[in-house]
């Protein structure tokens, strides 16, 4: 039997950084040059949600409660396919994950292009397309890497690890006790890194304009690690094991 713990992927920082940037970038672009509605960061959808059904705009909620839906369904397929991995005695790895992902954001380009999509507040027929693909590549990359080593990451939203660096800084200076074997530092410097990539992706979205085109970009940096992970027998190494032997899950840093 398998903890959920288990299903928590763990990788480089360098991994960490580049998939928060990857959820920046593929989330701006859309919201800019789509529709406003977030494929990544979830918290404003569920605010978009709230904010037009009680103005009664209906349509427009529609857009982000799909995203949310969408979001929600890469993560069940994601967890099904690491409890699979686990159920074989293998190890859980992103590198199948990422290569899913990496085709599914190749796509949306596609999809822009070929059906020539314009951008619009109200989500229509071919704004829901590229919205649940975007949401539904989004949930796998959130569970495709859960840890940095003993530190919990998430490479899609920020609100939980703000939460978490206010925590650690507010221990760290009231000099509470350590439950984890982690440095508080440590893990401040890895969730500040985290979200200033992804802030730094939205950033580099919006500055290189709307072509669909630039979503090439995040569509290479996934293809790239998802061919590393899987080739490299030293990229591999870096990655820990995934399965958290009982006795040590105390260790890892939430």
């Amino acid at each position: 039997m398998t903890a959920e713990t288990d299903h928590h992927p763990s990788g480089p920082l360098v991994l960490a950084f580049s998939l928060a940037g990857v959820a920046g970038f593929i989330d701006a672009h859309l919201f800019l040059h789509v529709t406003n509605v977030f494929v990544a960061n979830m918290s404003g959808n569920m605010v978009r949600v709230g904010i037009f059904t009680g103005s009664g705009d209906w349509s427009i909620a529609a857009g982000s409660a799909v995203a949310l839906f969408a979001f929600a369904a890469g993560v069940v397929v994601a967890i099904a396919h690491h409890d699979r991995q686990l159920q074989q005695n293998k190890r859980v790895r992103p590198d199948d994950l990422l290569l899913v992902e990496a085709l599914l954001t190749l796509s949306l380009p596609i999809v822009l292009i070929v059906c020539n999509v314009e951008f619009s507040n109200e989500a229509n027929g071919i704004h829901y397309v590229v919205i649940v693909i975007g949401a539904f590549a989004m949930g796998i990359q959130a569970s495709s890497l859960r840890r940095v080593g003993t530190i919990a990451v998430a490479t899609t939203y920020g609100t939980g690890t703000i939460v978490r660096i206010g925590e650690k800084v507010a221990l760290g200076l009231r000099r509470a006790e350590r439950t984890s074997v982690g440095r508080r530092s440590a893990t401040i410097i890895v969730l500040v890194g985290v979200l200033a990539s992804y802030v730094g992706g939205a950033a580099a979205a919006s500055a290189l304009g709307s072509s669909p085109l630039l979503l090439l970009i995040p569509s290479a940096v996934l293809v790239s690690f998802a061919i590393y992970v899987r080739s490299s027998v030293g990229f591999r190494a870096a990655f820990t094991e995934s399965r958290v032997r009982r006795s040590d899950r105390r260790t890892i840093d939430y």
